[in-house]
């Protein structure tokens, strides 16, 4: 059977085992957000929210890269429109702050950037902007 010695070793590990989840997974997670923009992350999925356009929903955690960076590219659907424009997120934790570079991408090519400062439970102010239909 086990031995003392191997009994007293799996407890010793089982504290580094058990703290695996956070050197597996250090994404950023939580309800980040700048007026016009809101990002909610979870573990393994994440949604980011644009002013007068249907929430995107990514099917992964918000990982950053080596850099710090945290990148993501996905479509979202503006409300008054019937084509979906691309969205290129880069953002990086700044203290307290979630600091973001997002460019819209039209089909034309055009491209619109824009920079927030996102604070974790800020206020997107959807509720204060119109949006036509």
């Amino acid at each position: 059977m086990c031995g003392p010695a191997f009994v007293a070793c799996l407890l010793g590990v089982a504290p580094l085992l058990s703290g695996c989840g956070e050197i597996t997974h250090p994404g950023i997670e939580g309800r980040w957000a700048a007026s016009g923009i809101e990002l909610i992350a979870q573990p393994n999925a994440a949604e980011l929210q644009l002013v007068c356009a249907a929430p995107a929903r990514l099917a992964h955690g918000l990982l950053p890269d080596s850099g710090g960076a945290i990148r993501f590219s996905t479509e979202v659907q503006p409300v008054q429109l019937t084509t979906p424009y691309r969205v290129d997120f880069l953002g990086r934790l700044v203290g307290n702050a979630l600091m973001a570079t997002v460019t819209r991408t039209v089909d034309a090519g055009t491209s619109v950037v824009q920079s927030y400062v996102m604070l974790r439970d800020g206020d997107a102010g959807f509720d204060r902007i119109f949006c036509a239909q």
